[in-house]
């Protein structure tokens, strides 16, 4: 979840007169503060979902570098004594969801430079079987059909159509009509996609551009980043049934472990919303020997929190360093 546009004008303005810097010391937030990025670097004419990039190298490094300067930057080996002791601490996190191979090439070297971890939650199936996540699936259908529209058919009970060369909307709809889909429903909606479009699902050959490798994700763990568990398929787990459930939060951390080498305590739930995840997957995460797992629609995390339900904040590719500081100094004011 990211910052509502009259928010985003407030954390603007804030940060160019100095409110929220004053404000920030005279009413410091306790606890932690986690951000949740995706993709780094700059999408240009990608045929994958847009939305996934969350800052250009660039601004990442600006933003590492605020962080460091003005916070304690934080790994999950930390999260006991943050969380049991908020009131003496203003520990940030970084993490990003889903292994992008982007991760490795752009973010990984600037944490390193920086000096500070970063927490990669893995999706275990993309790397093992180097095929394209749906929603990049969707993107590239829509974007590089010669069509316009999707008649009605297997989860879409209407007609999503756009216009030649600004398929921004329907991409999104297409999106939110997944995530609201029963797991049994997402392979023939897909395929409906793949049919109307006339492009036929991505090509698996792409995927190999897309994911780092199980060698990066060990070098990154060498270089001091640590890595969680992001499910082996990334569906929404609430709409899965409960078998399903326990496998993707088992088998994934089964897999990490096997190929990395550690232990794996943490998860980030896929889409994370509130109604992304729900008591059974908070029970199978218990079952499987979890102590951690992170939604994403924002907030901070303090000594109530549900340590299977740690609120991450986004950061968006539209954030300005002017946005991002206030969002950081004066959250509770900033996000939604």
């Amino acid at each position: 979840m990211g910052i509502s546009p009259k928010r985003r004008i407030l954390a603007h303005v804030a940060d160019a007169t100095g409110l929220a810097r004053i404000a920030s010391l005279a009413c410091a937030w306790r606890g932690l503060l986690v951000l949740n990025y995706h993709r780094v670097g700059l999408p240009g004419d990608s045929p994958f979902d847009h939305g996934l990039w969350s800052a250009s190298a660039e601004d990442f490094d600006a933003q590492v570098g605020f962080l460091k300067k003005n916070f304690d930057v934080v790994g999950l080996s930390d999260l006991d004594g943050l969380l049991s002791r908020p009131q003496r601490a203003r520990g940030v996190m970084i993490t990003f969801d889903d292994g992008y191979r982007d991760n490795y090439d752009l973010a990984f070297p600037v944490l390193k430079q920086h000096g500070v971890p970063g927490v990669f939650f893995i999706t275990t199936g993309f790397l093992d079987q180097r095929r394209v996540a749906w929603w990049d699936d969707i993107s590239w259908m829509v974007k590089t059909s010669s069509r316009t529209s999707i008649g009605p058919g297997p989860g879409l009970t209407e007609s999503v159509s756009w216009t030649a060369g600004e398929p921004g909307a329907a991409i999104d709809r297409l999106l939110r009509t997944f995530k609201k889909l029963g797991g049994h429903e997402t392979a023939a909606f897909l395929d409906h996609i793949a049919d109307q479009t006339g492009t036929g699902r991505c090509p698996q050959s792409l995927a190999d551009e897309v994911w780092m490798t199980w060698d990066m994700a060990r070098e990154m763990v060498r270089g001091g980043m640590q890595i969680g568990a992001h499910t082996v398929n990334h569906p929404v787990l609430s709409r899965l049934k409960d078998d399903e459930i326990r496998y993707e939060v088992a088998e994934s951390r089964r897999r990490l472990e096997e190929v990395l080498g550690l232990r794996i305590d943490s998860m980030s739930y896929p889409v994370g919303q509130r109604d992304s995840f729900d008591p059974r997957c908070m029970a199978a995460l218990d079952a499987a020997g979890y102590r951690w797992a992170f939604s994403y629609y924002g907030g901070l995390a303090g000594p109530q929190a549900n340590r299977f339900d740690v609120p991450r904040m986004a950061v968006e590719s539209d954030c300005s360093l002017p946005t991002f500081r206030s969002m950081t100094r004066i959250p509770r004011y900033v996000h939604t």
